[in-house]
Parts: C-alpha cells; sequence; structure tokens
C-alpha cells in the first residue's frame, strides 16, 4: 500500500511570492561574498608581474619568494601597493581586515583625505584602487574589508551553531512530541541498564577524557569540534550496547514485564533546565575560563539554542500524531522510527524551518552583541560587533555605526523575512 502525502518541497516555497526570491538572492549574496571575502578584500594583489616574474600572491601558501637575488615577503601589507611592478591587480578593496595603514590612521571618513607613503618617504594622495571607500578604525584598518571579513564569522556562527541546535531539537521533539510518556516501553534490565550507563558515559567521557576536552577548549577550531562531537557518538554508541544488553537479558530471563518510559516529561524537564540558564551571561562565564574561540562559540550557541525547536516539533509531532495518514502507517506495520523519519518529518518541516530560520537571525545578533562588548571570538578577529563597539568610543566616527550596523540589521531583516513568508506557506 503507498501512502499519498502532501508535504512542501523547497521549489513550493520559493516559487509562492517575489518576497521570498529576493531575499533568498540577498542571503545567496552574503554566501557569495563570506566565500570569496581572501579575493574580494586583501592586501596581496591577485596577479602581478615583476622583474618578468609572474606571482600569484593572494592564491599561494608561501610567505616567502627569491626571485634573482631578492627575497620577498608574501606577509607584507603596505609594500605590495609601493612596490615597482610592471603590472598588478589588486582586489576590488586592496586591504586585509587585519592590515594596518598607519598614514589614515585614526578614524578617517570616506569623504576625508587619505595619503600614502612612498619607500622614498613622500607623500602623495592615495589612488583610488588603493582608497578606503568606507573609512578606516581607530588602528587604520579597512572598515569595508573588515565587513567583507566579518560577513564569514557572522554566517558561520549562525548557519554551524542552527545545524547543532536542528539537529538536537528535531531528535528530542520528535521523540518526545511521537512516545510521550505511554508509548515508548522498556524492559526492567535496561532500565537498570540506563541507569548505570549515565554513570558509565560520565566517567569516561568527563573524568577519563577530562585532558581531551580540556585541550580542545583550549585550543578551539576543528580539534574542539572533534571532541564534542567524538564525546557525543561514545554517549550515544555506549547508551546503545547498554540497552541491548539490557533487552538481552530480558528475553535471557523471559521477563515480559515493560515499563513506560517517560521520555516527554525528561525532555520537557531539560528544556526548562536550558531555558533557565541566560545564554550571554553562560558564553561570559566561559570566556573568563578559557581562551576565546570561534567554535566554542559555535558550540555553545548550538546546545542552548535547540529548546525552542524542540518545542515546536514536539507540538507538529503530537497533532500529526493523531492524523489519519499516521494511523494508516501503524495499520499497515510500518515501525517507529520510519514513520517518524519518513513520514511525519516531511509534513511538519515547513513549520520547523521557520523556527530554525529565526534561530539563524537569533545566532547572528548573539555573535554581535557578544563582540560589541568584546568577548566570544578572539579579539584578534575584527567582526561586525567588534567596529559597533568602537564607535561607542567615538560618536564622530559615524561610519563605524551605519556601515557595520546596516549589515547586521539586512541579513537579520532577511532571515526574519525568510521565516515570515514560510509560516504563511499552507
Amino acid at each position: 500500500m503507498k501512502l499519498k502525502q502532501t508535504y512542501i518541497t523547497f521549489n513550493d516555497i520559493l516559487s509562492k511570492n517575489r518576497i521570498m526570491r529576493r531575499c533568498i538572492k540577498v542571503f545567496f549574496a552574503f554566501i557569495v561574498i563570506a566565500i570569496l571575502a581572501p579575493v574580494l578584500a586583501n592586501d596581496r594583489p591577485l596577479i602581478c608581474k615583476y622583474k618578468g616574474e609572474w606571482l600569484f600572491p593572494v592564491f599561494s601558501s608561501k610567505n616567502l619568494i627569491f626571485i634573482g637575488s631578492e627575497s620577498i615577503n608574501y606577509n607584507m601589507a603596505k609594500g605590495w601597493k609601493t612596490l615597482e611592478t610592471e603590472f598588478s591587480f589588486f582586489p576590488p578593496c586592496a586591504y586585509s581586515p587585519n592590515s594596518i595603514d598607519a598614514d589614515n590612521a585614526p578614524r578617517k571618513s570616506p569623504f576625508d583625505s587619505q595619503t600614502m607613503t612612498l619607500k622614498n618617504g613622500e607623500m602623495k594622495a592615495l589612488p583610488y584602487k588603493f582608497r578606503h571607500w568606507l573609512g578606516t578604525t581607530q588602528n587604520g584598518n579597512d572598515v569595508l574589508s573588515c565587513l567583507v571579513h566579518g560577513t564569514k564569522i557572522s554566517l558561520s556562527v549562525g548557519i554551524f551553531s542552527m545545524l547543532i541546535a536542528s539537529l538536537l531539537g528535531i531528535v528530542f521533539g520528535a521523540s518526545a512530541g511521537y512516545f510521550q510518556n505511554n508509548t515508548l516501553k522498556i524492559g526492567v534490565f535496561q532500565i537498570i541498564f540506563l541507569i548505570l550507563v549515565t554513570f558509565f558515559n560520565y566517567f569516561l567521557c568527563f573524568i577519563i577524557r577530562a585532558d581531551k576536552l580540556s585541550e580542545g577548549f583550549q585550543s578551539g577550531g576543528i580539534w574542539l569540534i572533534y571532541q564534542v562531537m567524538f564525546t557525543i557518538y561514545l554517549v550515544i554508541q555506549n547508551t546503545v550496547i547498554f540497552l541491548w544488553l539490557g533487552k538481552w537479558i530480558d528475553k535471557k530471563f523471559n521477563i515480559d514485564h515493560k515499563i513506560n518510559f517517560p521520555i516527554d516529561t525528561i525532555v520537557m524537564r531539560l528544556i526548562e533546565i536550558l531555558n533557565s540558564i541566560p545564554t550571554l551571561l553562560l558564553i561570559i562565564a566561559m570566556s573568563a575560563i578559557t581562551k576565546p574561540s570561534f567554535s566554542l562559540l559555535i558550540v555553545i550557541i548550538g546546545f542552548l539554542s535547540w529548546t525552542g525547536i524542540a518545542r515546536i516539533t514536539r507540538a507538529e509531532y503530537m497533532k500529526a500524531k493523531q492524523l489519519d495518514y499516521v494511523t494508516s502507517c501503524k495499520a499497515i506495520g510500518l515501525g517507529y522510527y520510519r514513520i517518524i523519519a519518513r513520514h511525519i518529518l516531511p509534513n511538519v518541516l515547513p513549520v520547523i524551518l521557520v523556527q530554525v530560520v529565526f534561530g539563524l537571525a537569533g545566532a547572528v545578533l548573539i555573535e554581535a552583541s557578544l563582540s560589541f562588548i568584546g568577548v566570544g571570538v578572539p579579539l584578534d578577529i575584527i567582526t561586525w560587533g567588534s567596529l559597533l563597539n568602537e564607535a561607542r568610543d567615538h560618536f564622530s566616527a559615524w561610519w563605524l555605526v551605519v556601515f557595520p550596523g546596516l549589515c547586521v540589521f539586512t541579513l537579520i531583516f532577511v532571515y526574519n523575512k525568510i521565516a515570515v513568508e514560510i509560516s504563511k506557506i499552507k
């Protein structure tokens, strides 16, 4: 028997109205800017010819090259602009976010006169291809370059943290909504082994592997994500093994008595506990005891943001459980997990997607807020929020408020508008 379902596809969402398509285009424009940031804003030329040699500094991983008896440091910032090349082609913004232009510091407006110092010490007006089109910061950093590279930070924090939150929210919410407190039944020894595995996981993951986790939080990056994901894998693996052992013992001793596992109550109490923890305060506390890390920020936001998705998912699964197509699935003998993943999830996904997109906007706002107060990401990483933080002490530097604020507003507006339009789809 083939069940007919009428869930909404991604093409259906895009074909609904112009506003949705425009917002999607703006969102993908942000993604393109983030991916191409090193090509769009860099103090190295994309291509240049020097003493007969063609060089591609932006695309090279080398730090030092030799042309005849002369050595060239690829990491020189201002040197590329004063180097007497036969031909050079720079990115649209000829500055990296951390490169300092002392000649145009502190805080040059986009409309101020901008200068550069030649190798012979002569001062001249800055050529248009090297101009700071959106001004500079206190230290002489180019604002446009900071905005371009800050796009990668804001998008990464939102997307990767919500991937973690979505995975946790859908799994916990679907389990709580479908099984509730009276559907999932486990044996006596399974309960005993479930209690044992809780202590075993704590001992293995947080005592034996405490040094590895601490090392991950201190170093950050891919190593932190690997340690966190490996810890989650160990917890799931141990739980499955212990539950299987409990089930085998129940069968071995012919114990038919089953007990309702109150997964709904457990999930809802866990949500209440996590909702009582202020996200900003927790991240500030973690920043005080560990090294500020971009990866740590993503992990914390992801693990604290799944509760809203779980509540929505739980409510939708409780409602879908009473519908005819789920009843038909049960009647033809389909298993729990097939019903949950293949039949209910596609039908409730648009509603869950609304909460996920709102969560993306919230994650961007959290990152900007933390950067504004100087915590969260490392201080050497310039973000939209850190630019706004600098403007707080210099009210006359209007370009440090307008341009970063416009970027934050646009991205959050696009996320919220997409979520609103998805919620209108029937």
